[in-house]
């Protein structure tokens, strides 16, 4: 009821104006956007005092994560705040997150400005290189995870047990961090549901299509897609919601009506076999025991966390089927290519060349001159010892015919979709799909075009790094799986804030 008194009252337009007492004192890293909505509605703290505590905690915390390339001018967001607190006085509120503070994933920082896209190619290294350390940007450095105790181990793989994991790193650490309470990033395979999962977080990565992609930098148009991350599954549904501009009569919030797991049918992967390989997951045994295997534990026999996760969804779901044949991730090749490898480096030069054009300046005039570009030799940058524009390289080299792309295009559809996703949802009269997070189970999803989300689920021992599983749904089924986080966040209750910040980096 709670919530749709929320939306009923942001329909109305009947806030209470601010009250002239001290600013409620807050969390930042506990606290979410329904929290704070509340306290805004009824007047108890304004935007302006938002704008200055999460100041107050990036200031606090950014030197070490570096999760944000830039933040605005301070007294740009305090002016922006208050014009937002004098519509909030009047009752004219943008939406239900009117005044709330929201990260968003860095592309070119001035749209309109002669220094669009200088920085532009050391803001997109997973794009240009291949293992590149993840999180890593010539812009911003390395960005840490703010569960990682240590930080970011030197000669960890590129999404070690140590690495944030994902293009997204960013906007996952920050939210963590208690930057803002919401983030959107973007993923292509797995830039938003496996940093989500690093940093304890819910995640979405819609249906391909269902959120614009315009004036976003693309990789390709065949698997972008922006998402929402957030700590809770309401303040997720809240923000699809708003991106959607879906109406209260028919949000994503009204999936959180029932947070169990009795309307829910599902099945899960066999998590020894959907692991990533040890090329892009360094095996730490003590940390692969802990979430897969059992160990003895000081009080006899205890389940790893994933089979606990799974025994507990048996009670309760409607049905439940184990260890699920869904297609492999080796499964796309064709003609000795890998077709979903095909189609990326294909779509790459075409849609960013089709970005350029709408921009009104660019010092890049084309893919070419993205593929010459050379760092600055004045630079204080540290790259990484394995620095290189692979990626870039072999979407040049990919001189697909046009029936050749159409071939792998439908190949990748035809393994992801019908002989994949649709097939096991059908077999077995499933509604989602559950694996463990550090797999390719995305890849699956990015072939298909469908949905799929991040399930925070524990801590490791080893290093203190979050750890979870995804969920995939069928296409245009973000309601189904906005349903199962609701009941997975009211049976496991897994989100906790950073250690290391509660005692102090």
């Amino acid at each position: 009821m709670a919530s749709q008194n929320l939306l009923n009252d942001w329909e109305l337009g009947t806030p209470h104006p601010p009250q002239k007492r001290a600013m409620a004192s807050f969390d930042a890293l506990t606290i979410s956007a329904r929290q704070l909505i509340s306290l805004l509605h009824d007047g108890i703290l304004n935007s302006v005092q938002l704008v200055e505590r999460y100041l107050e905690q990036i200031e606090r915390h950014e030197a070490y994560l570096h999760a944000l390339i830039s933040v605005a001018p301070k007294e740009s967001l305090r002016a922006i705040a208050a014009k937002l607190d004098e519509e909030h006085a009047k009752g004219r509120l943008r939406s239900p997150l009117h005044g709330i503070p929201i990260i968003i994933k860095v592309g070119p920082v001035n749209p309109k400005g002669p220094d669009i896209l200088r920085s532009f190619p050391t803001l997109i290294p997973d794009d240009r290189g291949k293992d590149l350390p993840s999180g890593w940007s010539a812009v911003g450095g390395q960005t840490q995870s703010p569960y990682v105790r240590g930080g970011v181990v030197p000669g960890d793989s590129k999404d070690g047990h140590s690495m944030p994991s994902g293009s997204s790193s960013g906007s996952a650490s920050a939210v963590a961090a208690g930057y803002a309470p919401l983030s959107i990033g973007t993923e292509t395979n797995g830039s938003l549901v496996w940093p989500a999962s690093r940093c304890a977080l819910y995640s979405i990565k819609p249906t391909i299509g269902l959120i614009s992609q315009q004036g976003i930098v693309p990789v390709s148009n065949t698997c972008d897609s922006a998402g929402p991350m957030a700590k809770s599954p309401y303040d997720l549904a809240l923000l699809m919601d708003v991106l959607l501009e879906k109406p209260p009569d028919n949000s994503f919030i009204s999936s959180l009506s029932q947070d169990s797991w009795s309307d829910i049918s599902v099945g899960v992967l066999d998590y020894d076999k959907w692991w990533h390989d040890a090329g892009f997951l360094k095996p730490v045994e003590e940390a692969t025991q802990e979430m897969k295997f059992k160990s003895e534990a000081d009080n006899g026999s205890q389940s790893a966390a994933f089979q606990v996760a799974y025994d507990s969804i048996r009670k309760t779901a409607k049905r439940f089927a184990e260890n699920v044949p869904l297609v492999s991730p080796t499964d796309f090749s064709l003609h000795g290519i890998d077709s979903l490898s095909a189609v990326l480096l294909s779509d790459f030069p075409v849609d960013f060349e089709r970005y350029l054009a709408d921009l009104e300046y660019a010092s890049l005039k084309d893919f070419h001159e993205l593929k010459i570009f050379k760092a600055d030799t004045n630079s204080e940058v540290e790259y990484p010892l394995n620095h290189n524009q692979a990626r870039i390289e072999d979407a040049t080299s990919m001189n697909l015919s046009a029936r050749e792309y159409v071939t792998h295009l439908r190949n990748i559809r035809e393994i992801g979709r019908t002989n994949g996703i649709d097939r096991i949802l059908k077999d077995y009269e499933i509604d989602v799909i559950i694996g463990p997070a550090d797999s390719q189970m995305t890849k699956i999803a990015a072939a298909a075009g469908y949905p799929i989300a991040s399930l925070p689920l524990g801590y490791l021992k080893y290093n203190g790094r979050a750890f979870g599983m995804l969920a995939i749904a069928c296409a245009n089924n973000e309601e189904k799986l906005i349903q199962v986080m609701g009941a997975w966040d009211t049976m496991f209750n897994p989100v906790k804030p950073p250690p290391l910040l509660i005692e102090g980096l």
